[in-house]
């Protein structure tokens, strides 16, 4: 008896501390860039509806989303209609949206939300955790979009491993750098190349890049601009 009743209290115990962490967070088991577009499709058509806006059907608040990024967007309720939209990184609101993965970890993905606008720049980089096999939309990070390197800096520059042997929605016509960040291994970016793309040997030569000569799993210290689709290649240098 007194071995039950131990039992019963540690799984007690473990109960509590587990939901104190999940802390009732909704979770979706479909792939990162659905759950981005399931919540983004009506924060669009509530901003372009005449009768009602995000805040007052409750997309500010929904569930998929964390509780620190839903005060943040609670917070920001009545501000003009200059600001841009803390959701969709623009003050005007697009037609049509692009959700592209740039990478799927096992406890953490990432996926760029763009309009479909020709010339639009403003780019939503949002960050999904795992928890309880599903996905959450733990933040929202607003940026410019594409632009070109300034003074030798680059907006992406990992070192990683070359990989063309990819699983969807990754997409295996494509090369592509497996990469560690903020300690997390398994982050994925696709390279796209051009023929302004320059490769460095191992010799230390450097000539327009082929990807056709890479080698799956090679080292590599890949520069150049984050964009809606993945990486423009800029700079290759394989490393040993």
């Amino acid at each position: 008896m007194i071995g039950i009743v131990a039992l019963i209290v540690v799984a007690g115990a473990w109960f509590i501390l587990s939901t104190g962490q999940d802390s009732g967070q909704v979770v979706s088991d479909k792939a990162p860039a659905e759950v981005v577009l399931d919540f983004y499709d009506p924060w669009v058509a509530a901003r372009r509806s005449t009768s009602t806006d995000p805040y007052q059907s409750g997309l500010a608040q929904a569930p998929i989303l964390s509780k620190e990024l839903s005060a943040r967007l609670v917070s920001t309720e009545g501000q003009p209609d200059s600001e841009p939209d803390p959701v969709l990184c623009r003050a005007t609101i697009p037609t049509q949206l692009s959700a592209r993965p740039v990478f799927e970890g096992e406890d953490e993905a990432q996926v760029l939300v763009t309009s479909r606008e020709q010339g639009a720049t403003e780019q939503a980089l949002v960050t999904l955790k795992h928890l309880r096999g599903g996905w959450y939309i733990n933040d929202i990070e607003c940026s410019l979009g594409e632009f070109a390197p300034e003074q030798g800096e680059f907006s992406f520059e990992k070192e990683g491993f070359l990989l063309k042997s990819v699983e969807p929605p990754l997409d295996p016509k494509y090369w592509h750098l497996v990469f560690e960040e903020n300690g997390e291994q398994g982050h994925v970016a696709p390279l796209f190349f051009g023929p302004a793309s320059m490769c460095q040997k191992l010799d230390g030569s450097t000539a327009v890049c082929d990807p056709s000569t890479f080698t799956e799993t090679s080292k590599a210290l890949i520069q150049g601009s984050m964009t809606e689709r993945g990486v423009d290649v800029e700079r290759v240098e394989l490393l040993k």
